[in-house]
């Protein structure tokens, strides 16, 4: 089985980048889930506005989840990139000799 190791750096590089793009993402909506304002003065409202920042801290919490998870990936991939850039290195080495 032959593995390119330039294009696994590329998916690695292209998995951080699609990480750090959904952080941005998150972190950019994070105000906007987190300040909830109630719809009326009432208690019904305020109860409601609070069980709405809970589902939007519950959704953050599992969106950087996600994005750890995928820099995890990235960063396998990138140790595999250069894994195999390495043993191709050696084994080109040993046909020289």
């Amino acid at each position: 089985m032959f593995i390119e190791a330039p294009a696994l750096a590329a998916q690695a590089a292209s998995e951080g980048a699609g990480g750090a793009t959904t952080a941005a993402t998150l972190a950019a909506g994070a105000p906007a889930m987190g300040a909830v304002l109630p719809m009326g003065g009432e208690e019904v409202s305020a109860m409601f506005a609070q069980a709405i920042a809970a589902h939007g801290a519950q959704f953050l919490a599992a969106g950087a989840l996600g994005v750890a998870q995928r820099e995890a990936f990235a960063a396998t991939v990138a140790t595999s990139a250069a894994t195999y850039t390495a043993m191709d290195a050696v084994g080109k080495a040993l046909l020289s000799l």
